[in-house]
This record gives structure tokens, C-alpha cells and sequence, in this order.
């Protein structure tokens, strides 16, 4: 028999199991086609290089981990993470990040699958195949201060502004400034390192009062934290100054009665 022949008689049975490989092969690269997450930073003024951040994928019906993946994101840079998902199983994913110290963060998220924007990242649920996600992250500083008030005790009148000055970890920060009562003043401060410092806040002694600084010293900032305290000066309180307004009166009268007294026992 023709070889031709007898390969034109097999033919007919072969194209159907050529489809079936071809359809179990489809269906086995859509099942490997994986969902993309994009994740970009946008530090802007922030002191941060960069930030560290993670994805995890589990699968929404079983809760299985599908992906625990982390990568550096450099300053405004973007990164990719790519997470297979079989085409009979949708995933749960979340895109969170690591916040420097004195900074705070927020998200913005866009893409195929649902999209969640909360405090801690951007979470995104109904996860297929060949979805393309989006993942923002907006840092900014926060503000690191140390405000100083003032209280008098025993004032009489209005006093003058009192100077104060800032010393962190031993070096004076900026310049002095002045307060008094309901006129607080104080400093931002540039700080960075996650362990703080330690700070005390001197003012300019006066002699009718006693200062009490021990509100103001050692005062641990942080990046980011907003401290108060209050210097409180006490007025020194002497005799001659309770007797200012009666004073020369009162010790007429007692030389007067002292000296009655003394005229008394000499009197035959």
C-alpha cells in the first residue's frame, strides 16, 4: 500500500488529538500567566533614599499563600512583582511598605483586580490571570518640633519675655527665642536617626524669681514627634516686699509702742 495513502487514512484521528494537546496546552499557559503589580514611590521632600516593600498573594477561597515577595524601591523609583495565578482560583493580594522614621505614607492603587486603599497599603482582591495592578506610594515628612510655655507664680504685673535656648545632645540648636505666658515659642527640628535625641531647654536666670526647668530637660524627641514643656518661675518672696505698701507705717507705729512701753517703766 502507498505510504501516502496510509497516512491520509490516519489523519482523521490524529487532528482530534491534536486539538486536545493544543487545548490542554492553552490552558496550561493561561493558568501560568501571571498577575503584575507596579509599584512606584513619590518621596518628594522626604530625607527617606528609599523604601523597602512587600507583596503577599493568598488565595482567596483557601487561604493559601500564593507569594511573599519583597524588593528595595530606590527614591521616585518603580518596581515589578509578577504572582502566578491558575485561571480556576482568584488571589488576594496586598502591596504594603516599610515607613522611614518622621514620615507618613499614602497609597493610591488602580488596575484589574478590585482595589482597596487603606492606611497600611493598597490591597486588591479578585486577582486573575494577566491582571495588570498599579501601586503609588506617597511619603512625606512630618514635622519634628519642640514647643516651651511659660508660667509665673507670685508675678504681680505683666513680666518681661525670658529668653530661652536649645541644646541637643550637647550642641545649642538655632537661636534663642523669647516667651512669656500665652506667648510660646519654640523649634522644628531636622532630625532623621529612628533613635532620637536628647534634649534640654535653658533660659536666662533672674534673681527675684526661681526657675523650674525639670519639665524641660532630658526630653527625648523622635523624628517626627511633636514635644512640649513648660519653664516655671516662681517669685522670690521677701519681707521687705510684703511690707511695700504699709511697710514705713507699720514700723512707725512699732517704734512708737516700743518706745511707749520703755517710757512706761521709767516713770516713777
Amino acid at each position: 500500500m502507498n505510504p501516502v495513502f496510509s497516512n491520509l487514512r490516519v489523519l482523521p484521528f490524529l487532528l482530534p488529538l491534536a486539538g486536545l494537546l493544543l487545548a490542554a496546552g492553552g490552558d496550561r499557559l493561561c493558568a501560568d500567566e501571571p498577575a503584575s503589580f507596579t509599584v512606584d514611590s513619590r518621596l518628594g521632600e522626604s530625607a527617606a533614599d528609599g523604601l523597602q516593600v512587600h507583596l503577599e498573594c493568598r488565595s482567596a477561597a483557601t487561604g493559601v499563600p500564593l507569594a511573599m515577595e519583597s524588593a528595595w524601591l530606590p527614591r521616585d523609583g518603580t518596581t515589578v512583582f509578577e504572582v502566578p495565578v491558575r485561571q480556576d482560583e482568584e488571589g488576594s493580594c496586598t502591596v504594603t511598605a516599610e515607613a522611614p522614621p518622621g514620615v507618613e505614607m499614602h497609597f493610591r492603587g488602580d488596575g484589574g483586580s478590585v482595589v482597596e486603599i487603606t492606611d497600611d497599603g493598597c490591597h486588591f482582591s479578585g486577582v486573575q490571570p494577566g491582571h495588570a495592578n498599579f501601586c503609588q506610594i506617597q511619603v512625606s515628612s512630618l514635622a519634628t518640633s519642640i514647643t516651651v510655655f511659660k508660667k509665673w507664680i507670685g508675678a504681680t504685673r505683666e513680666e518681661p519675655d525670658v529668653q530661652i535656648e536649645l541644646v541637643c545632645a550637647g550642641e545649642r540648636i538655632q537661636d534663642a527665642r523669647s516667651i512669656n505666658a500665652g506667648k510660646p515659642g519654640g523649634w522644628s527640628l531636622d532630625l532623621t536617626d529612628p533613635e532620637g535625641v536628647r534634649c534640654d531647654v535653658f533660659e536666662t536666670a533672674r534673681e527675684e524669681f526661681i526657675p523650674d526647668a525639670e519639665d524641660c530637660r532630658d526630653i527625648l524627641v523622635l523624628p517626627g514627634s511633636q514635644e512640649e514643656c513648660t519653664m516655671v518661675n516662681t517669685k522670690v518672696v521677701k519681707m521687705i516686699e510684703m511690707l511695700n505698701r504699709y511697710g514705713l507705717v507699720i514700723m512707725i507705729l512699732v517704734f512708737m509702742v516700743v518706745g511707749m512701753i520703755a517710757a512706761r517703766r521709767f516713770v516713777p
